[in-house]
């Protein structure tokens, strides 16, 4: 692989990206936009740009799947409505995300694979069949009038019932062709979990990425790195590599200074106490995961013991109701 692991570093294919900085940035739906996950777009757009597989490795909890299902935008796709166009998103589809089962066989990873491709394509068919339905609407009532408008004239049998207008047959034809040349949209699999995948079932993977003009990631524990290298025909595909850190210690406490939540816990308002802050974040260790969790058990110590005020005592409690370790 050369040189070419460390390339995504500087390499930004894509347009319009805001300078990454050392802030951590959250959004309304309490998504964390920290330093690794700009990495990880960087990374991600890299492997799409260059048409390369991606190995994506860290330790459990640092926020690999988040940032995944992030950049993928699934949770807008999961929402997407076929027959109710109010729901339909506004946003390109172009990337799948995979979620390797604990069980897994190659026609299993293949199916799965092209039903998440076919999808996308069917979103990507959808503005041309509301087109046609809309035109083809149109000329049917039109078609209709007129011949509602001969059959109603004196002296006119039934027999004489006119011909169907053969523009709807023209027009139905042109969007059905029209459909057809929208080709897969997909330039970018993403393999969650790829842990679980057995030697054949990479192989098929494989087979997936070289059949098409895409790139693909797989993402999985430390360690995916050294068992992909047993596999000399995936190895040598690989293109770039990019380990996913847990937080720094900075992150983690701008984050707690700016009263960070996650999503369904709400915490008082008047915020963490700088020893608050302190004690959390060396509880953490730059574990996205785990300060979820320890958050969540502070709203619910907060609850049993009735108070507003969040002291070391409360963040210690909290702790204790966790498998975490001394800290």
């Amino acid at each position: 692989m050369g040189n070419r692991l460390s390339e995504h570093e500087s390499v930004r294919p894509q347009q319009n990206r805001q300078p990454e900085s050392n802030a951590t940035e959250t959004n309304d739906a309490g998504f964390i936009e920290t330093s690794e996950h700009r990495k990880f777009v960087e990374f991600s757009d890299a492997c799409r740009a260059y048409r390369y597989i991606g190995l994506c490795y860290g330790p459990p909890g640092v926020g690999k799947t988040l940032s995944a299902r992030r950049y993928s935008r699934i949770d807008s796709l999961a929402a997407y409505d076929r027959e109710n166009d109010a729901l339909m998103p506004p946003t390109k589809f172009d990337t799948v995300l995979y979620t390797a089962e604990v069980v897994n066989t190659p026609s299993r990873v293949a199916s799965d694979l092209d039903r998440a491709r076919e999808r996308l394509t069917g979103i990507a068919v959808r503005p041309i069949e509301r087109e046609a339905h809309t035109v083809l609407e149109t000329i049917r009532l039109r078609d209709e009038a007129r011949r509602r408008e001969i059959l109603e004239r004196p002296g006119c049998s039934p027999c004489d019932r006119p011909a169907v207008d053969p523009i709807y047959f023209q027009t139905y034809q042109y969007y059905k062709a029209r459909q057809k040349e929208v080709s897969d949209p997909t330039t970018l699999i993403v393999v969650d979990e790829a842990d679980r995948l057995h030697m054949n079932s990479l192989e098929q993977v494989r087979s997936v990425f070289d059949s098409g003009d895409m790139g693909m990631i797989l993402i999985g524990m430390p360690g995916i790195e050294k068992r992909v290298a047993r596999f000399p025909q995936f190895y040598s595909r690989i293109g770039f590599v990019h380990e996913f850190r847990p937080l720094g210690t900075a992150e983690v406490q701008e984050l707690l200074e700016r009263c960070w939540t996650p999503p369904g816990v709400t915490l008082p308002d008047s915020g963490f106490t700088p020893e608050v802050v302190a004690r959390l974040v060396r509880m953490n260790g730059g574990n996205l995961r785990l300060l979820t969790r320890l958050l969540t058990q502070v709203e619910r110590v907060l609850g049993v013991n009735d108070t507003q005020v969040i002291s070391v005592e409360i963040v210690e409690a909290a702790r204790d109701s966790l498998v975490i370790g001394q800290a």
